[in-house]
C-alpha cells in the first residue's frame, strides 16, 4: 500500500488506518517525485494518491503506476480534473472529506480485482 499525500495530517491518518487494517504502508510521500523514486525499490499492491501534490498534479505517477500494473485510487479535496486525463480513466475518485473506511474498502476492491478475487 502506497500513500501519496502532501497534507501531513491526512497522510498520517491514511497511514494509521491502513496499518490498523493490516496493510504494509510505504510513504506517505508528499510528492510525485518521491513516490516515483520509491517504485524503483518496490512495487505496492495498491496506491492512494492525492490529485495535486507538492510538485504538481499526480499524472506522471499515475502514468507510471498504470505502466507497472499497480492499481490506484484518487483521494482528493479537489474536484475531478476539468478534462479527464487518460492516466485517470476509470480510476476511482473519492472526494475529501470522506470516511476513511471507504478509502480502505476501495483499495481492497482494487487489489481483489487485480488478483481476480472478490474482496473481503
Amino acid at each position: 500500500m502506497m500513500v501519496v499525500e502532501d497534507e501531513a495530517l491526512i497522510a498520517l491518518d491514511l497511514e494509521d488506518v491502513f496499518r490498523d487494517a493490516a496493510y504494509d504502508v510505504t510513504g506517505p510521500y508528499p510528492s510525485c517525485g518521491d513516490a516515483l523514486a520509491s517504485l524503483k525499490i518496490a512495487l505496492p499492491d495498491v496506491a492512494v494518491l492525492d490529485a495535486t501534490l507538492r510538485d504538481g498534479p499526480c499524472l506522471d505517477l499515475a502514468r507510471e503506476l498504470r505502466r507497472l500494473g499497480v492499481p490506484f485510487l484518487i483521494y482528493s479535496g479537489r474536484d475531478a480534473f476539468e478534462e479527464q486525463p487518460p492516466e485517470l480513466e476509470g480510476v476511482p475518485w473519492i472526494e475529501k472529506p470522506s470516511r476513511l473506511e471507504l478509502v480502505i474498502r476501495t483499495a481492497a476492491e482494487l487489489i481483489a480485482d487485480r488478483n481476480g478475487r472478490k474482496p473481503g
